[in-house]
């Protein structure tokens, strides 16, 4: 758990970005711009990346800060049961992600997710590639190759992480990746699966297949360092 910053009339709770490359404010809140001004002075030099309600007060203090927009995002979540198995993917094995398949994983993360906002301010490497173990880290393989890839919190079952290459999307891989992430967590006593995704995206598109519901809408801010162009 992050250790809180407060300042009167402001605080949030700094840590790593999972989205960006940058110090995460996690639940930033400021009475007004100078409560926001005592809280920024007393963090550590930006990046720094926070992530708000569309309605939140606290967004146009941001940008008038030199907060950049660089997504909007939805949460969308269901519930473990009623989940239908996934028909098998065709060519594919689908198994717990080695840290030895990393070259290959960098490969297909690479071309999974070049136009995706969140992968434009993280750049690689992500840090997946070395997920072995980590809570559930799922990976797909065609051959040789690593061609998508899921990770999730256990037992909160929160996907953090979703890719497929794009030579094998609309094969089922998604789908087969999701089941298996739904088993880890029902493994671990969880009860259901969420995740953040970008807006009118394929991702988002997918989830609502499987019977994902929207939950709430977030826009990501990213504040530069101040000397960067």
């Amino acid at each position: 758990m992050c250790q809180p910053v407060r300042v009167q009339g402001a605080e949030c709770r700094p840590g790593p970005s999972p989205t960006a490359r940058a110090l995460r404010l996690e639940g930033i809140r400021a009475r007004d711009g100078a409560a926001l001004d005592s809280l920024l002075d007393a963090l550590a030099d930006p990046p720094w990346d926070a992530e708000v309600a569309p309605d939140d007060e606290v967004l146009p203090l941001l940008r008038a800060r030199g907060f950049d927009e660089y997504a909007r995002a939805v949460v969308m979540a269901r519930p473990l049961e009623g989940l239908a198995p996934a028909p098998a993917a065709p060519g594919v094995r689908i198994g717990p992600y080695l840290n030895e398949w990393a070259d290959s994983y960098a490969v297909g993360e690479a071309a999974a997710m070049a136009a995706h906002p969140f992968f434009a301010h993280m750049g690689p490497p992500t840090g997946y590639e070395g997920s072995e173990g980590f809570d559930a880290a799922i990976a797909a393989r065609a051959e040789d190759r690593v061609v998508g890839f899921a990770q999730a919190q256990l037992p909160e079952g929160w996907i953090n992480w979703l890719w497929v290459h794009p030579d094998h999307r609309r094969t089922g891989v998604a789908t087969a990746l999701v089941w298996e992430v739904a088993n880890a967590v029902r493994e671990a006593r969880g009860t259901h699966l969420a995740a953040l995704v970008p807006t009118q995206s394929d991702g988002a598109a997918l989830l609502a297949k499987l019977g994902f519901r929207r939950r709430t809408e977030r826009v990501l801010l990213l504040r530069r360092p101040d000397d960067a162009a």
